[in-house]
C-alpha cells in the first residue's frame, strides 16, 4: 500500500449520511490506486445553497492548508448545472469542484497553475448525486497523480462565471451569529467610535466599534476586526446566543456603517 502525507478537505453543505457515502466512496477509489491512511480533515461545513458562504470557506481555508491539499468541493450553489471544474492555484492547493462562482474569490487571490473542464460531466454520469459519482472519484483520481489530459479538458479564467461578492456581503455567520462582512480592513475607526448599521440599505441599529469585543458589555452591539483572513470585519452583540438570528441576516445580505462621532 502507498501511504501518503497529503492532506484532502471536504467542503461540503452535505452533512447527513451524504457526507459518510462521500467520505467511505473517497477511501474506496483511493485503495483501487493502492492508496492507504489519507489525511482526510475534519468536515468544512458549508451553509446550504450559499455560494457567497462556500467562496469564503474555500479562501479561508486556502490560507491555513499547505500546498498539495485537494479541496473536494461538493455544495448545493445553484440550479444552472455548471460545468465541473478541477485545477490547482499558484500556492498548490488542487481544487475539485464546479463552475458556481464560489471558486472565483480564491482564483483571484492566488492564480491558476491550471484549470480543466471534468470530463466526468453529466452525459456521463449523470446521477443526482455529483459529490459522490464525480467531484470524489475524481479527488482520488488526482490524488493518485493520475494525467490531467486524461481527466480533463484544459480551460482557462475566461469560462469562470462571473460571479463577484459585493462589498459590504455577508459571507459567514458563525455558530453565535457573529456576522464577518467582506470588506477592507478597518483603519478609519477608532475605539469608541458610535455607528449607525445598515442591513441592504435600510437602518437597523447603532453599534459601536471596538478593539477588544470580549470586554465589551453584554448586550452591546459592536463592530470589530475579526480574525479572518486580513481581519474581515464582523458585527456582533456581545454574548448574544445568536446575533444574526436577532437581525435577521443571512450570508449574502450587505452590511454597511456610517461614522456618526468620535467618542
Amino acid at each position: 500500500m502507498i501511504y501518503s502525507n497529503r492532506k484532502i478537505v471536504i467542503i461540503t453543505d452535505c452533512i447527513d449520511i451524504a457526507f459518510n457515502e462521500m467520505h467511505q466512496t473517497l477511501l474506496n477509489e483511493l485503495a483501487s490506486f493502492g492508496i492507504s491512511s489519507p489525511q482526510i480533515s475534519p468536515i468544512a461545513q458549508v451553509k446550504n445553497f450559499s455560494v457567497v458562504n462556500a467562496a469564503f470557506i474555500i479562501r479561508l481555508l486556502a490560507d491555513l492548508y499547505p500546498a498539495e491539499t485537494l479541496f473536494a468541493i461538493i455544495v448545493s450553489g445553484t440550479s444552472l448545472n455548471p460545468m465541473r471544474l478541477f485545477g490547482e492555484t499558484k500556492t498548490g492547493i488542487t481544487f475539485v469542484g464546479n463552475n458556481s462562482g464560489y471558486l472565483n474569490w480564491l482564483i483571484e487571490d492566488f492564480g491558476l497553475n491550471y484549470l480543466y473542464e471534468n470530463k466526468i460531466n453529466r452525459d456521463i454520469e449523470g446521477r443526482s448525486f455529483g459529490g459522490k459519482y464525480a467531484q470524489i472519484p475524481t479527488v482520488a483520481r488526482l490524488y493518485a497523480y493520475q494525467d490531467l489530459d486524461s481527466l480533463g479538458i484544459k480551460r482557462d479564467e475566461t469560462c469562470l462565471h462571473n460571479f463577484n461578492i459585493k462589498t459590504g456581503t455577508v459571507v459567514h455567520c458563525d455558530n453565535f451569529g457573529l456576522m464577518k462582512i467582506k470588506a477592507p480592513k478597518i483603519t478609519d475607526l477608532n475605539e469608541g467610535d458610535l455607528l449607525k448599521i445598515f442591513l441592504n440599505e435600510k437602518f437597523i441599529l447603532t453599534a459601536h466599534y471596538t478593539e477588544k469585543m470580549k470586554l465589551q458589555k453584554d448586550g452591546e452591539w459592536v463592530l470589530f476586526t475579526g480574525s479572518s483572513l486580513y481581519g474581515l470585519p464582523e458585527l456582533g452583540r456581545v454574548r448574544s446566543l445568536n446575533s444574526s438570528a436577532e437581525l435577521g441576516v443571512k450570508e449574502g445580505d450587505i452590511i454597511t456603517w456610517d461614522k456618526v462621532s468620535t467618542k
